[in-house]
């Protein structure tokens, strides 16, 4: 199965959890996302979904100045973003319950 598929879907939700307990920076959030496991996920799908998330009014930005280069812009899950986490987390754990049922090796008859 191509995970690039399933990351196109799921990306959205991914970028939020892991904006849960601390904000980032675009390559801190890839890092972590890919040190989670999201090995194939992609260096511009995630500039552009904080773009799209940011433009939904899920995230606020904010700037600190960097010593060893540019400034970075970081983003931050706001109550907004809070709340779709929460909601789209829902719906995901609902589809991954109904896809394990679906999986689930019952025995040859």
């Amino acid at each position: 199965m191509d995970t690039t598929q399933l990351l196109k879907g799921v990306l959205d939700l991914a970028v939020l959890a892991v904006l849960r307990d601390e904000d980032g920076y675009g390559y801190d959030i890839l890092r972590r996302l890919r040190a989670a496991g999201l090995d194939d996920v992609g260096d511009a799908s995630v500039y552009g979904t904080l773009r799209r998330l940011f433009n939904a009014g899920f995230l606020n930005t904010y700037v600190v100045p960097s010593d060893e280069g540019p400034h970075r812009k970081y983003y931050a899950l706001n109550a907004a973003g809070r709340a779709e986490l929460q909601r789209s987390g829902k719906i995901w754990q609902g589809f991954a319950s109904i896809m394990e049922d679906l999986l689930r090796d019952r025995g040859a008859a």
